[in-house]
């Protein structure tokens, strides 16, 4: 009977892979399975069919009544960095092995998509692009629309990093060329030292850093210490004009109290690859908004990248049922349980 892998709202997975050459010689079957927020978890169970390994998307909770009606699944590998989504207490009671990919991995295409992101903000390049389309370059006689499309330039900002792991310093090599006035750090985890070796100044509080940075570009990982990081209060406590820029984790930011400051002119315009919820729901008022640019958790989506997550989800999946220890492992205390479900050799 061969082992099931169930590859669970990974929409990219297999887009720049051959994933039938992944598994070649491996007595596998792969399944690939979606669900929304709201799926019922009888049907998310049903749909998984009781898979061996899943991996995982970010969409599903992964918790211990999950689990337990998954008898058959013995280990959870986040197609990603990020695992917000899975109770790690809940898997280790449960003998469930639960790893995620190398951050390595996604450094350089989040980090590329950042800066990316913060340069269409300051040079308006979304709204020159509906201006041109919209047949404004050819007809327009009005020179305020043109007036309208003057961007702004990084040279003369001062740039606030909330986070400098490491996607967070790509950005910040990433920038330096473009010779900001001031790259401004706030990473009470990180030492003055280093972000002073990075080239940059350590912030002494996040108040600092919001009060100073004429742009902020978030870096941090979701936490308890992170959830709505930035709220009604922070957002008060920013230089009117701000430029935002998140590529990490939705839930850090207070979604209500940007919009707050969206309509009240404190940020001038953001740029969001995560949100909260997501998806964004089709009504949600930040879809009217022309100082937004939006995009669906992609950051990390460049094909060398996509392929890479493929691959070594694969492997970690099959080193899992050869019986070898998982390289990239987030729990493992679960190797020492009587009912690990996963036949480790462990030693």
């Amino acid at each position: 009977m061969p082992a099931k892998i169930s590859i669970e709202n990974v929409r990219l997975f297999g887009v720049a892979s051959d994933v039938s050459k992944l598994i070649q010689g491996h007595n596998v079957e792969i399944t690939k399975v979606y669900f929304s927020r709201e799926t019922p978890i009888e049907e998310i169970c049903e749909k998984l069919g009781n898979p061996d390994i899943i991996i995982a998307g970010s969409m599903i909770t992964y918790d211990r009544e999950l689990f337990r009606r998954l008898p058959r699944l013995k280990a959870v590998i986040r197609w990603g960095v990020g695992y917000d989504n899975i109770i790690l207490e809940d898997a280790t009671m449960e003998g469930v092995i639960v790893s995620r990919l190398p951050p390595y991995l996604l450094n350089d295409a989040v980090a590329e998509q950042t800066v990316a992101l913060m340069l269409s903000l300051l040079r308006k390049i979304p709204q020159a692009h509906e201006f041109v389309k919209k047949g404004g370059w050819r007809i327009s006689s009005n020179l305020n629309e043109f007036e309208q499309l003057v961007g702004e330039s990084l040279e003369d900002k001062v740039i606030g990093f909330i986070g400098l792991g490491a996607i967070g310093f790509r950005v910040l090599e990433l920038i330096k060329p473009f010779r900001p006035r001031l790259i401004l750090v706030y990473d009470p985890y990180v030492s003055r030292d280093f972000i002073r070796l990075s080239g940059a100044v350590a912030a002494s509080s996040i108040d600092e850093l919001l009060t100073y940075s004429d742009i902020i570009t978030i870096h941090a990982p979701l936490t308890v210490e992170t959830e709505k990081l930035l709220s009604m209060e922070q957002f008060k406590k920013m230089k009117k004009g701000v430029y935002i820029i998140n590529t990490a984790r939705g839930k850090i930011i207070d979604t209500d109290a940007l919009l707050w400051a969206l309509e009240n002119g404190i940020v001038k315009a953001a740029a969001l690859d995560v949100f909260d919820p997501e998806p964004i729901p089709p009504d949600h008022p930040i879809l009217k908004m022309e100082n937004v640019i939006l995009t669906p958790h992609i950051a990390f989506a460049a094909s060398k990248t996509c392929k890479m997550m493929d691959e070594y989800a694969i492997e970690e999946a099959l080193r899992i049922l050869r019986g070898e220890r998982p390289l990239w492992i987030l729990n493992p205390d679960v190797l020492k349980r009587d009912n690990l479900r996963a036949k480790i050799r462990v030693g």
